[in-house]
């Protein structure tokens, strides 16, 4: 696949960006202010992924105060970066969330993610080809003996539409990404190889991170898509074929587990694997418009007793002018490989008055996995409200509020409503 990537490619490797982009004319004019300068490096991840999360977390964003007190910080990682090639930055997420019921009346929940992590740009060639080396040690559990976030889902009897993904209790601190990241051609084609996260390349778009203004599963990660553990060895190939339109292909360990790593996983040989290919209206619009397309499938675990699964999910997204970013889902799998959902669908919208500042609502719906969960649940239904603010450049608050309809494994309840606080710190 490789080989014919690179004979066939016209464009840059893809680059997401977090943020919304200004549009003028028929291409938006990417205005970004960084207190370093990592964030304009092309790559094959998404906005979570290490070097994109460097350059969103160090973007000169608008606060209450104007006021930038580790300004010193961040000019000593751009010396770093300029003489070097070396970018560095910590980040941590601190989520509060309480529940309207519960079914063990555990109903409160407190967690967080930290990662330190960094880049080093190894090479750079004359003909664009650019070398680099990417790590992040991560770390995600309870806080104060509290359930943690992820878990309070299970509390409240949510099977496929977790109401805090990603905020989990048993993350051990590890080091979950370590990886070779080459790009060719003048960016035209790419991979990455080592340790790699699955949700930072596979259906990835403008709202897979956890830094935007979504908490709930339906909206940062396709409940139909087959998963395995952050750290997975493994490797991703993507390029563009046409001046719009990119292929992509995805191998990784399908025994990985989340905060371990051990070897013997990846000798099992049972894989998750992917084929994408997506289309955008040209590539300076690409983060932010586009649609795309990935097959997935996943093989049977046989140790740990995990049926083979197989699906397919759409993803599109459209910026319309300076404010107003949203975007559709869909996804369809076969209900195996441990799965929450059988299908999904989500939709949602982000309204940015200035930087900084955004209000998000999203819809969701998704049909629980027989195969996962047993036959007879109720298909569940989710909207989800929040608006995410700077309190200074380095520090944000976020409030929430999610209304989960017919909790699939909760069937006295009609509906949970489940308020959330949520605070990032950039550094």
């Amino acid at each position: 696949m490789l080989t014919f990537l690179c004979a066939m490619s016209t464009q840059p490797l893809l680059a997401d960006q977090s943020d919304p982009v200004q549009k003028t004319g028929d291409d938006p004019q990417v205005e970004v202010d960084h207190v370093s300068g990592i964030g304009g490096a092309a790559q094959l991840a998404g906005p979570n992924g290490v070097t994109e999360e460097l350059g969103l977390d160090e973007r000169d964003r608008d606060s209450f105060d104007g006021v930038d007190l580790f300004e010193p910080w961040f000019n000593w990682k751009q010396e770093q970066e300029d003489k070097h090639g070396l970018s560095f930055g910590l980040k941590a997420w601190f989520l509060l969330q309480t529940a309207s019921e519960s079914i063990d009346e555990s109903d409160d929940a407190a967690g967080g993610i930290y990662r330190i992590q960094g880049s080093w740009t190894a090479f750079t060639g004359d003909s664009g080809q650019v070398g680099r080396v990417e790590w992040r040690v991560e770390k995600r559990s309870g806080l104060g003996g509290m359930l943690a976030p992820a878990d309070l889902s299970g509390e409240i009897g949510v099977a496929a539409l977790n109401t805090a993904f990603g905020y989990s209790g048993s993350f051990a601190t590890d080091l979950s990404v370590l990886n070779w990241t080459q790009g060719f051609s003048d960016h035209k084609v790419g991979f990455a190889v080592g340790r790699l996260a699955t949700d930072v390349y596979m259906d990835s778009f403008v709202f897979s991170t956890f830094s935007r203004g979504y908490l709930n599963r339906s909206f940062l990660f396709n409940p139909t898509l087959g998963s395995t553990g952050v750290g997975a060895l493994g490797i991703v190939v993507k390029g563009f074929l046409t001046d719009s339109i990119w292929l992509g292909g995805h191998t990784y360990d399908g025994n990985a587990v989340s905060g371990s790593f051990d070897l013997d996983t990846f000798r099992q040989h049972e894989w998750l694997k992917g084929l994408e290919i997506g289309w955008a209206p040209s590539f300076a619009r690409r983060p932010t418009d586009r649609i795309q397309f990935l097959y997935w499938s996943k093989d049977e675990r046989a140790e740990a007793g995990v049926s083979s699964g197989k699906g397919w999910v759409v993803t599109a997204s459209y910026q319309t002018g300076e404010k107003v970013l949203s975007f559709f889902r869909v996804g369809r799998s076969n209900g195996g490989a441990g799965v929450p959902a059988e299908r999904a669908a989500s939709v949602g919208v982000e309204f940015s008055p200035r930087a900084g500042r955004a209000l998000t609502v999203g819809l969701g719906w998704a049909r629980p996995s027989e195969d996962t969960y047993g036959p007879g649940l109720r298909d569940e239904y989710v909207t989800e409200l929040s608006y995410r603010f700077q309190l200074t450049k380095n520090f944000s608050l976020l409030p929430d509020v999610q209304i989960v309809f017919n909790p699939a494994l909760n069937p006295t309840e009609d509906r949970v409503w489940v308020l959330g606080l949520r605070a990032s710190l950039a550094l």
